[in-house]
């Protein structure tokens, strides 16, 4: 197993196609479609069901819920989309973080794609497929050993990213998007996912090997194992990107996201970093956070995606 894999596997979940159109109206606890349509090939299936947890969300919370989802073989997605006279083209599929044996699908889903279609973004939250722990005979279970081997896992959890892509891109007309203006963001685990989605060729397979391409990258707090720089200069393209992360950060250390972004500029890639003094692990949105800076990142974020053309000034 890789050595930065097993070091976090045990802490980074604790922090951080049919078309709903879902409305932004109160506290709803938002109904996922299925990804995939049924029958299709899966190679993550749990005998166990899906489990739901739910925390207290933030007075600062848009959805109203903090739920956090493991155990997760069927993926699903919401579509929050922005209103007609906010409308500036641009989609993007957030992918949650936990570790990827949890998806906060609140917090760090919902919560977002709700801002992002406050600000003309349409949003497509995705639930994507978890990797359990496994249990052992005597009914324990490791953090650093998981149901599924990495070779299984991955490939099929980035099928459920850059199938998300691929739906956006495909009912851009009825959403009134440019379909050269599909991104992609997460944040923790789904950061690593965003990232692979985006740069990482080997896991591409299937149909959505090339409409499931990303125009740009969004990564928050992202998780990074070694070898990433490779992937960056191996890229059959580079992204425009955009990376931030606290710099008390130790699940998701914020040097990796330096040599990350030192990767891209070596490819003359359009990337912004932007690392914060203040801001531990799963601040997510970090709306309310006491520390003044970190909270700025949603702009940054929307002045980076008129600085690089993908919303129009």
């Amino acid at each position: 197993m890789n050595p930065v894999l097993s070091k976090y596997l045990g802490v980074l979940s604790i922090c951080g196609v049919a078309l709903l159109i879902q409305s932004v109206s109160g506290a709803t606890a938002f109904e996922g479609k299925p990804l995939w349509e049924e029958g299709a090939k899966n190679p993550i299936a749990y005998e166990q069901e899906e489990i739901q947890r739910s925390r207290g969300a933030s007075g600062n919370s848009r959805s109203g819920h903090n739920r956090v989802f493991s155990r997760v073989s069927e993926p699903t997605y919401v579509i929050h989309r922005a209103a007609e006279d906010k409308a500036n083209g641009v989609g993007m599929v957030i992918c949650p973080g936990g570790g990827y044996v949890d998806v906060w699908l609140d917090r760090e889903g919902h919560d977002v794609g709700l801002w992002l279609a406050e600000n003309g973004i349409t949003a497509l939250v995705l639930k994507y497929r978890t990797n359990h722990p496994k249990t052992d005979e005597r009914g324990e279970s490791s953090w650093r050993v998981r149901e599924y081997d990495w070779d299984t896992y991955l490939p099929a959890a980035i099928s459920d990213a850059r199938r998300s892509v691929a739906l956006l891109r495909r009912r851009a007309e009825e959403l009134k998007l440019d379909p050269e203006k599909i991104g992609i963001g997460g944040f923790s685990a789904g950061g690593h996912l965003s990232f692979s989605a985006g740069f990482d060729s080997k896991y591409w397979v299937g149909e959505y090997r090339e409409q499931g391409q990303p125009d740009f990258v969004g990564l928050i707090y992202p998780w990074l194992w070694d070898g990433f720089e490779q992937v960056v200069a191996d890229a059959p393209a580079v992204l425009p990107t955009f990376v931030i992360n606290g710099l008390p950060d130790r699940l998701t250390p914020a040097h990796k996201c330096l040599d990350l972004t030192r990767a891209l500029m070596e490819r003359e890639a359009p990337v912004e970093l932007h690392i914060y003094t203040v801001g531990r692990h799963g601040f997510g949105l970090a709306e309310g956070n006491r520390a003044k800076s970190v909270g700025l990142w949603r702009a940054n974020f929307l002045a980076w995606l008129r600085d690089t053309k993908l919303i129009a000034d």
